[in-house]
């Protein structure tokens, strides 16, 4: 779906962090069901940004990982 809507012109968005008991009722969802995910469609309010953008500079590993203690 994303694919096709990227040929369409059209922007995507992948959500998996909501609240999906908000989900079920918005949507009239059964209980039997679980939303997991959520792709959001739609027109793109500008270009998107280049990945460029982030710093490549990175904490060593033994700075930010912590093995069986802090």
């Amino acid at each position: 779906m994303m694919l096709q809507a990227t040929q369409l012109g059209l922007g995507t968005v992948w959500i998996c962090y909501f609240e999906p008991e908000v989900i079920k009722e918005e949507f009239n969802i059964p209980e039997n069901i679980e939303p997991v995910n959520i792709l959001a469609i739609g027109y793109a309010a500008g270009e998107a940004a280049s990945p460029d953008r982030h710093d490549t500079d990175r904490k060593p590993l033994e700075e930010t990982v912590y093995y069986e203690s802090f």
